[in-house]
């Protein structure tokens, strides 16, 4: 299918550079022809096409605190969450603090253990929040402070 895509368009275009025969009527000026280079120079099957993502992996870092819906005295209140977490994002982001040992110091997903890794899922696994910013992030590439009803997130993607 994904040949079609590429072929289609090839031979419209190859049809839409011939030149037609002048009508016998019609007025012609002499004009040097163009020549159009119609030859492919890499295969088909080689041209990569940017693809919709289905599944992303993911890492987080989840700050809660009293009254989200994670149970648990966290002993925060939201205000300190926040403040928390935009903490984080920031000695991550001078580097004095990789995301995977600060998912492990700090994060109150029970995936701290494992560095945060959630590991991989697909759009609709995940609050809409969440899912959003995973799907929209390049790979290698974090978030800033997500908020879902589970608390505050930083959120890094891996592939």
């Amino acid at each position: 299918m994904k040949k079609l895509l590429y072929i289609i368009p090839a031979v419209l275009l190859v049809f839409a550079c011939g030149q037609e025969e002048p009508a016998d009527n019609a007025i012609t000026e002499d004009i040097e022809a163009e020549t159009v280079d119609t030859t492919v120079t890499e295969p088909v099957e080689d041209i990569q096409v940017d693809e919709v993502l289905t599944t992303v992996t993911a890492r987080h870092i989840l700050i809660c605190y009293d009254g989200c819906a994670v149970d648990g005295p966290f002993n925060r209140t939201q205000e300190d969450a926040l403040a928390l977490v935009e903490g984080i994002n920031d000695r991550i982001q001078s580097e004095e603090l990789g995301f995977t040992q600060a998912a492990v110091d700090y994060s109150d997903c029970p995936s701290s253990a494992d560095g945060g890794m959630l590991g991989e899922f697909g759009r609709g696994a995940m609050v809409p929040a969440f899912e959003d910013a995973a799907f929209s992030l390049p790979a290698g590439g974090m978030s800033g402070v997500v908020e879902t009803q589970f608390g505050y997130h930083l959120i890094y993607r891996e592939n």
